[in-house]
């Protein structure tokens, strides 16, 4: 990950609540304390009223299905704060006002 963020030049590493919440219930409970405690490297974005008026907007002119609800909030909260998204899934985030980021994580490496 690391390799990652000096490559895109990030400086601020940022995750919405949705994604922390997905990668906890996601976790083993024998991992759950420890990616606790990883997470909270980052600070958290929130779906708020910014991100609201965003989705209102992307759902009149994209239809979503609920296996993606997720993924639409998620960039509703980047689009309202003006940031681009890095994701391994580029082909779930393909709304012209977003700026995707797209990685792969090599397994073998970890």
């Amino acid at each position: 990950m690391k390799r990652i963020i000096t490559e895109y030049g990030i400086t601020e590493p940022l995750i919405t609540r949705i994604n922390y919440l997905e990668i906890l219930a996601g976790a083993s409970e024998n991992a759950k304390i420890h990616i606790r405690k990883g997470l909270t490297k980052f600070d958290i974005l929130e779906f708020d009223a910014k991100s609201a008026a965003v989705g209102n907007t992307l759902a009149m002119k994209y239809r979503v299905g609920s296996k993606h609800s997720k993924d639409f909030l998620i960039a509703c909260i980047a689009i309202a704060n003006k940031l681009p998204l890095l994701t391994e899934n580029t082909k779930d985030f393909a709304y012209k006002q977003l700026t995707v980021l797209p990685y792969r994580i090599n397994v073998a490496k970890l």
